[in-house]
């Protein structure tokens, strides 16, 4: 019994591993996973955890560990005092681990790594703009968003306030969206806000698409203006699009389609943060750039940058066990790490590739 449900596991590795090679050898084999398989992987699973109203991925995680501390001590234990039994709890014990082990590498591999080795837009990253096509996008951007900044609801003290229901308006940007780019077509669960938003906060995370269970999670804490964008960029992990420039296009390109000007007007704040145009050595354009940017409403400035209330870190200082520095210098330098694992050779620096992709779609529009 036992080398069945070893031989079992075996298989399963292997299967798994080398349609992983073959993916990174053959990126078209990825494509059709993408298109064909993922999609109904991702259907069912998210609407499973999708009963649960609360984040399963978040809670499986520190269960994990949990089971992880506690249960290395139950067997340290048990291996010190049940000396008759010894053989038998180390058996019970590995083929756990085995089949957990073999659980998350499939899952990892399926649901994360094979992702990274589709094609996506990967050819519209890279391209030659001039200083004159760069500085009509921003110039696009710029009046755009002072715009919808005039649409939308403020408080007392002129921060934005989200009037659209978030979750209805996310779907149906979602579903417009794939009028055009049918990789989205389908069932989206609704987003679930994150229990733990300090640990999140200190990490600079907005939101997270957890593979281990196909979940769409955000930061509840943020700024509101970066809701409608992040979780329409965390919806489009869930149809299989995992480089996270693309993720920012695709987000940018949903919120644009909807009727609501919170969700425009959001798309076009996120534009702006993201937008790093390469001038040269020009100064007359890096001028001209400066201008536009100068040309921005007080209001608009407000908005852009802001990730977390004013006052947040303070009124939440007593939440703090790692230091904020510490944490997110980790979260970066682990993300950076596996982007580049995973055949992204620019890192954590990739997000950036979405202001090649805005300069595409506006000029490839244009002509």
């Amino acid at each position: 019994m036992k080398r069945r449900f070893y031989a079992v596991l075996g298989v399963i590795w292997l299967l798994t591993g080398g349609f992983y090679l073959l993916t990174r050898l053959w990126h078209p084999a990825a494509d059709w996973y993408i298109a064909q398989i993922f999609p109904h992987i991702s259907g069912f699973w998210s609407r499973l955890t999708g009963l649960v109203p609360f984040s399963l991925g978040e809670w499986m995680i520190l269960l994990g560990i949990a089971l992880a501390v506690f249960g290395t001590i139950a067997f340290l234990l048990g291996m010190l005092f049940a000396r008759k039994h010894r053989k038998q709890l180390a058996s019970r014990v590995g083929a756990v681990c085995a089949g957990i082990l073999t659980w998350v590498f499939v899952v990892v591999t399926m649901h994360f790594l094979v992702l990274y080795q589709g094609t996506g837009l990967r050819s519209q990253e890279t391209g030659t703009f001039t200083n004159e096509e760069v500085l009509s996008v921003c110039a696009l951007l710029v009046e755009g968003a002072n715009a919808e900044a005039t649409q939308v609801a403020r408080d007392d003290n002129g921060h934005f306030v989200l009037q659209t229901e978030l979750m209805p308006e996310a779907k149906r940007c979602m579903a417009r969206l794939a009028e055009t780019y049918p990789q989205f077509r389908g069932w989206y669960p609704d987003a679930k806000p994150i229990h733990h938003s300090y640990f999140f906060s200190q990490q600079n995370l907005l939101g997270v698409y957890y593979p281990h269970t196909l979940e769409v999670n955000y930061n509840p804490v943020v700024y509101p203006i970066n809701l409608p964008v992040t979780v329409c960029h965390e919806y489009t992990h869930l149809k299989g699009n995992i480089f996270e420039d693309e993720a920012g296009f695709y987000a940018y390109l949903a919120c644009m389609t909807s009727d609501s000007a919170d969700f425009r007007y959001a798309a076009y704040i996120s534009a702006l943060e993201w937008m790093d145009p390469e001038l040269g050595d020009d100064p007359a354009a890096q001028a001209e750039y400066e201008a536009l940017l100068s040309q921005l409403t007080p209001d608009v400035w407000n908005d852009m940058y802001s990730y977390l209330p004013e006052d947040y870190w303070e009124t939440h200082e007593q939440e703090q066990v790692i230091p904020s520095e510490v944490v997110s210098q980790t979260t970066d330098t682990v993300m950076d790490a596996s982007l580049k694992v995973n055949g992204v050779s620019d890192g954590v620096r990739s997000y950036e590739g979405m202001t090649a992709l805005l300069l595409h779609y506006y000029l490839d529009k244009a002509s």
